[in-house]
């Protein structure tokens, strides 16, 4: 009786970890399909970097969501559709980027790729350098803030506090 209720045990054990890991695999492997989907050639994978709740007090007020507003700022889609939504952000370091071009001394360009419900929905990239690099992230394509929303800083800023400020 023991031994059939150990084998049980044992067989639920690695079905929750197979299940499990199959989760993680897919999202992973979604997050390198889309990069790859960029004309892109991973050099380094480094797995699942974040996972948050997007909530609107992330996008405005505290010193700590200086990095939503970068990172959501550059994206193609509106935070709101993914408010109280879960997101898992992978990182990876790649070449053929553009920011390679602006950044001569940079080895390759780190993307992170945001999925939500298993769908990858955008993505940000920074330069792979050793040196202190000054500024908000770029889009997965290594445009600025600006180049993507077509406003100045200041503008976006304003816009930005007037929708997420309350």
């Amino acid at each position: 009786m023991i031994k059939k209720i150990l084998v049980v045990l044992i067989g639920l054990m690695l079905f929750t970890v197979t299940v499990c890991t199959i989760k993680v695999t897919t999202d992973e492997n979604t997050a390198v399909t889309y990069v790859k989907a960029q004309g892109y050639k991973i050099t380094a994978q480094k797995g699942e970097v974040l996972k948050y709740t997007l909530e609107k007090s992330k996008l405005y007020g505290a010193i700590d969501t200086i990095y939503f507003q970068e990172v959501w700022g550059v994206q193609m889609v509106e935070p709101e559709m993914y408010l109280s939504k879960e997101i898992t952000v992978y990182g990876f370091t790649v070449k053929n980027h553009p920011l390679e071009k602006i950044y001569k001394e940079s080895k390759g360009a780190n993307v992170f790729i945001m999925l939500s419900g298993g769908k990858a929905i955008g993505g940000y990239s920074s330069p792979n350098t050793d040196e202190l690099i000054i500024g908000g992230a770029y889009s997965l394509d290594g445009k600025t803030l600006e180049e993507v929303t077509g406003l100045s800083y200041q503008q976006w800023c304003e816009n930005w506090k007037r929708k997420y400020a309350n």
